[in-house]
């Protein structure tokens, strides 16, 4: 049994394909083209590399699973409000139905990530933290918690600066513009700061940019853990895995907070806070497990019953 895994990511897309026993067997990345037209065609593309280095033809997978920004239609396959990938409504299910033998399964590529890592952790207590290009996050409860519209952990575009630079939503300061990976590397450019080093940055601007990001991740994992309490807070994408200090520093963080108050309980959320070591490919092998039924977090057979 061969699953395929695929994650759109604003940036950059990743492909898997899973055996029988959830372990990859072939994989391929590439840059996202963004739009409609540029998303569809990377899709196939990463599709048709992972088959052919896993020795078989599209039509030969046994499960196929699809992670995307935006909020997603599970039932139509439509894809709406994929802000970072231009995408306003696009029908993707429909449009690639016909290059695979099995069912198309989709879902939010944060929703995917969360899934893997509940597996990975043995867990249906997490709560997933993606800073990528944008931010957003999402978690298990017992189950995937989805909320209305499939929208639930839609974080990146809550205020958090009011007079906040503008964010592409059309609001200003919301939690995207100050820790995005979009809007980071436009201001790393800017000030002439390296992010991957910024903690070891002797200037008042790179020290300014440390604390700022700092303190907003800080309290933006405050936020997820008292909204859902989860045993673990995993902090991925490509914003965390391009700076080792990032995690630290917001523990860090955490523990100072909780020097001066009580409540929230910061010193155990600076606990619970951790990494993947498969961060980068854990959202397509949760595309894979999507694709084979892991729709909340555990897997269901056919008939929609918990395996």
């Amino acid at each position: 049994m061969l699953s395929l895994g695929i994650d759109i990511g604003a940036t950059k897309a990743h492909g898997v394909a899973l055996d029988e026993h959830n372990q990859i067997v072939a994989e391929h990345g590439q840059f996202t083209i963004r739009g409609p037209e540029g998303v569809r065609t990377v899709l196939m593309e990463v599709a048709e590399k992972v088959a052919e280095r896993a020795g078989i033809g599209l039509r030969d997978f046994d499960a196929v699973g699809i992670g995307i920004p935006g909020v997603v239609n599970r039932e139509t396959g439509v894809i709406t409000s994929a802000v970072n990938l231009q995408i306003e409504q696009m029908p993707l299910r429909k449009l690639i139905a016909g290059e695979f033998s099995v069912p198309i399964h989709m879902d939010n590529d944060v929703k995917v990530t969360v899934v893997a890592a509940g597996m990975l952790l043995n867990s249906l207590s997490v709560t997933y933290i993606n800073l990528g290009t944008g931010v957003a996050a999402a978690t298990l409860a017992g189950r995937l918690i989805r909320g209305w519209d499939n929208a639930a952990g839609e974080i990146g575009h809550i205020v958090f600066e009011t007079d906040g630079h503008p964010c592409r939503c059309g609001q200003r300061g919301c939690i995207e513009t100050i820790i995005g990976g979009a809007y980071l590397a436009a201001r790393m450019n800017l000030l002439e700061l390296d992010w991957t080093k910024l903690d070891v940055d002797p200037t008042p601007a790179g020290r300014a940019a440390a604390a700022q990001a700092t303190s907003v991740l800080a309290r933006v994992a405050t936020m997820v853990a008292m909204g859902y309490a989860s045993d673990h807070i995993v902090l991925g994408g490509g914003v965390v895995l391009a700076a080792p200090w990032l995690l630290p520093a917001v523990k860090a963080q955490l523990h100072q907070f909780g020097e001066v108050a009580t409540f929230p309980p910061y010193d155990s959320i600076a606990e619970r806070l951790m990494t993947l070591e498969v961060d980068i490919k854990a959202p397509a092998i949760g595309a894979a497990l999507i694709g084979q039924g892991w729709t909340e977090g555990y897997k269901l057979d056919p008939q929609g019953n918990c395996e």
